[in-house]
């Protein structure tokens, strides 16, 4: 009896270390970001766009390496990928300064910023909810996740690509 009540304690007690560990991990998500940001002004118009067809080749490439693992319960190395994909995606968004229309990116873009900014914070919480079922270690809503992230990225393509 007293075997099974420390078991209980111990599982209760690993719960609340990982929502605490959760609860720090999104607190500090911000202050991680914003130290890799980039500085636009200093770049010029053909490296903007280098830049973000080399952040959305990333992004691909993440993503497609992140699929086949959602199934693994290699949590760790999707964690790893995860974060790579949301300093990408977070990057990205701010590589479509006015002036910078070119590459297969659509003038629509420009013409309707704030819907493709709302498609861009549409991925990156998405990101984020792929980073919560990871540190839950919660498979299903790791794939709900990531279907719900790709779903996102098929969303801004079918409106935003040339």
């Amino acid at each position: 009896m007293l075997k099974l009540d420390i078991n209980i304690y111990l599982r209760v007690y690993q719960k609340q270390i990982m929502n605490i560990k959760l609860f720090l991990f999104l607190i500090f998500i911000p202050f991680f970001v914003s130290s890799q940001e980039i500085n636009i002004e200093d770049m010029s118009v053909e490296d903007i766009i280098k830049k973000r067809t080399s952040n959305m080749s990333k992004i691909k490439a993440y993503s497609t390496k992140m699929y086949p693992l959602t199934m693994s319960g290699e949590f760790d190395q999707i964690k790893e990928i995860n974060h790579k994909l949301f300093n990408a995606a977070k990057e990205f968004k701010a590589l479509f300064p006015e002036g910078s229309q070119g590459s297969k990116a659509s003038s629509l873009i420009w013409d309707d910023k704030e819907t493709f900014d709302l498609y861009n914070d549409n991925f990156l919480e998405s990101i984020e909810s792929i980073a919560i079922s990871i540190e839950n270690e919660d498979s299903v809503s790791l794939m709900e996740n990531f279907n719900i992230m790709a779903s996102n990225c098929g969303t801004c393509h079918k409106k935003f690509r040339n």
